[in-house]
């Protein structure tokens, strides 16, 4: 039994295999979930978490390493545009891996997505980060929100959209 190996080879050379994790992070980037095996997911997931902590020092140098790895320049600029700031309270587990059920049909590997937590359309919610959790337990949801620079609920929120929840609410009880 091989004990303590610190990365997978994946069946490639290593130009082969650096090639295929940076273009996979760049369609991870740009998609914010990908499928995939588990073995390469479990790859990818480093050097994903290793970018957007990149993103978030929001500095030049930062950006130069992140460009070394992330392909084209949009990417790049999403990195640091979306991501990076996504994820400026959150001190880690940027990303999250999940096994899929069914197995691919040619070589019956076992399939995984893997995605950024924190997003619109996520399959599963994340826990929020620790240091948002704090603040809420120490001031409430109201004066966190106003210290992170988030507008109130009303703001936010139409007065239509508003009626539309009350409506709902109340049908509800």
């Amino acid at each position: 039994m091989k004990k303590r190996i610190a990365f997978r080879k994946l069946n490639r050379t290593p130009a082969h295999k650096w090639s295929m994790l940076r273009n996979m992070v760049s369609s991870l980037i740009e998609h914010e979930r990908i499928v995939t095996t588990v073995a390469k997911a479990k790859e990818v997931r480093h050097l994903a978490d290793k970018m957007v902590t990149l993103a978030k020092a929001q500095d030049l140098h930062s950006r130069r390493q992140a460009a070394k790895i992330v392909r084209g320049d949009w990417t790049v600029s999403k990195l640091f545009d979306v991501l990076g700031p996504r994820y400026q309270l959150r001190e880690g587990g940027y990303t999250r891996i999940m096994k899929l059920s069914k197995k691919r049909a040619g070589d019956n590997a076992p399939m995984a997505v893997i995605e950024y937590v924190d997003r619109p359309g996520e399959i599963r919610a994340a826990r929020p980060p620790s240091k948002l959790q704090e603040q809420i337990r120490m001031k409430g949801i109201e004066e966190a929100m106003k210290e992170m620079g988030i507008a109130p609920p009303e703001e936010l929120v139409s007065e239509e959209e508003l009626g539309n929840i009350r409506q709902e609410l109340e049908s509800s009880k």
